[in-house]
């Protein structure tokens, strides 16, 4: 099931999270994923939570320390666990959905993200929360195989979509912004 909230997130509570997120990259700083062949993403990114996703020549995972900077990863701020909270009293998560990690993508004019599954949690079962702030991008939706029909959706800052049951594991990606020159991506992740 995938489940589409426009404009969930008032322009005020946006405000609120962006100076949050600023605190979290003061403190994890951006940087670019790597693939195994060495090549980069074409985007840049962070980690907030217990676990932060990375990606380098070993492959994909989550680890609990920063590889840039040895600390562990900043907490996930008390204004996106509030959102948590608000999804799962709607209903919309599970009541005992925890979230352990916030991946953090940072997009500018020109970059994307290729389609993928997201494979790398141990609980494939556990929804993944994507929030949209910044610049509006055409977010893509594919089936359970890479050859699917591909749906193009307009994520709005303020939007918030869910990915869960058997939509948990469709492909997915981002095409690109579609006006502005940059949008930042928030996906809370239950990891176990």
């Amino acid at each position: 099931m995938t489940i589409f909230h426009q404009n969930l997130i008032e322009y005020f509570h946006r405000a609120a999270i962006i100076t949050d997120l600023s605190k979290v990259i003061e403190q994890a700083p951006w940087f670019v994923p790597k693939m195994k062949s060495g090549a980069s993403f074409k985007y840049r990114m962070t980690n907030a939570g217990k676990y932060g996703w990375i990606s380098d020549e070993k492959g994909y995972r989550y680890v609990e320390r920063n590889p840039h900077t040895g600390l562990l990863w900043p907490s996930i701020p008390a204004s996106i666990i509030g959102i948590v909270r608000q999804l799962s009293e709607m209903q919309v998560i599970p009541a005992n959905f925890r979230p352990e990690s916030m991946l953090i993508n940072q997009y500018l004019t020109g970059e994307s993200l290729g389609l993928h599954q997201d494979r790398s949690e141990k609980n494939l079962d556990a929804p993944i929360i994507s929030i949209s702030l910044g610049s509006p991008g055409i977010f893509l939706l594919g089936g359970s195989k890479r050859n699917d029909a591909i749906e193009e959706i307009v994520l709005d800052p303020g939007d918030v979509f869910v990915m869960s049951g058997v939509c948990r594991m469709k492909f997915h990606g981002f095409k690109g912004i579609t006006k502005g020159n940059k949008r930042v991506n928030l996906t809370i992740r239950q990891i176990y």
